[in-house]
């Protein structure tokens, strides 16, 4: 009996479904509240979603509080290998600080669009467990309301936490990918 009487004060602090007095959590509110969107420094960049080397959807929105390195880049393009030869380095040294590294392959060798399987080869090609995704020439758009201007290969573009375009470059090279991030990071290097 002793039991069953501490048994049910305790019942009743834990609350009953059926009887309606249980506490319903809110669901915490999105941070991303803009309507408007575009790949102009300074601005939110447009969402999207995309297939990754594992044939998973890769979503940009669902990585806010990241800081990310965006590569897009085409399997015929000499610098974006070499860019692919050290990207998962990049994405090793700063995961520890929030950073998430994404490639997007826009095309094969040979200019057909990027496929989950480009993706994986060149996944596996470069060591690179970071995301790979399949991409197009599609994601492409002089207007950057409509898609990325793109221009050359590799192209790179850093989102900060608040999923703002913090800066865009253009062509390879490590020491200035990693002086961005060191400097979006307050890093000293």
């Amino acid at each position: 009996m002793k039991t069953l009487t501490r048994l049910v004060p305790m019942l009743a602090l834990l609350g009953c479904a059926a009887c309606g007095n249980v506490e319903e959590t809110a669901e915490e509110p999105s941070p991303i509240t803009w309507a408007e969107c575009s790949q102009t420094v300074g601005d939110h960049p447009c969402d999207f979603t995309l297939k990754d080397q594992n044939g998973n959807d890769w979503t940009l929105y669902e990585s806010y509080g990241d800081v990310i390195l965006l590569d897009f880049s085409t399997e015929w393009c000499g610098y974006c290998n070499l860019s692919a030869e050290s990207i998962q380095g990049i994405a090793d040294a700063y995961e520890e600080h929030g950073v998430t590294v994404v490639t997007v392959l826009l095309e094969d060798g040979y200019g057909n669009p990027g496929s989950v399987d480009l993706a994986a080869s060149w996944a596996d090609r470069y060591g690179i467990d970071a995301p790979v995704l399949a991409g197009s020439r599609d994601m492409i758009s002089d207007d950057p309301t409509l898609g990325w201007p793109i221009t050359g290969f590799p192209r790179y573009y850093f989102i900060n936490r608040e999923m703002v375009l913090w800066h865009g470059q253009a062509g390879y090279n490590d020491d200035s990918l990693e002086a961005v991030l060191r400097a979006m990071l307050n890093i000293e290097g």
